[in-house]
């Protein structure tokens, strides 16, 4: 981005003339990438390992074994950061309202929130709050998790 600056003419006699307004350069506080067309793909799967061979002959260790592993499976979910219980599978087929009345009872540190499936929410991830998805009858149709 550029700006042109010129001095404030005035009609003072020691401004006989005008000058020659001057360009300057102002750094843009945005930070240029390359276009899409011009990046590169990143791929990341376990096929894509290199193959790393130990340079001496000794056999390879465990920390060496570039075998690829299998992907943890979808219904799966990692450990909570948050203290207490974090997952109510067994309150899928209850109302919404009993679900949530167990889950506060078992957890005091949430509030268990009543939701329609498919009402939006907001992605943020809260130790406090558990989303209780319940379908149009009432009825928990997903696993209670603290999110």
């Amino acid at each position: 981005m550029a700006s042109i600056s010129t001095p404030i003419s005035t009609s003072s006699p020691s401004f006989p003339m005008l000058q020659k307004p001057t360009i300057t350069t102002i750094s843009s506080p945005f930070l240029r990438l390359p276009s899409i067309s011009k990046a590169r793909k990143v791929r990341c799967s376990i096929e894509d390992k290199p193959l790393v061979k130990p340079i001496d002959d000794a056999p390879p260790t465990p920390e060496d074994d570039l075998t690829p592993q299998a992907p943890c499976p979808d219904d799966v979910t990692p450990p909570s950061p948050c203290p207490g219980k974090n997952s109510w599978p067994e309150l899928v087929g209850k109302t919404g309202v009993v679900a949530a009345a167990i889950i506060e009872k078992e957890n005091p540190l949430v509030n268990a929130i009543v939701l329609l499936d498919g009402t939006p929410v907001t992605m943020d991830f809260r130790c406090d709050r558990v989303r209780v998805w319940v379908n149009t009858e009432g009825v928990v149709i997903r696993t209670p998790v603290i999110t």
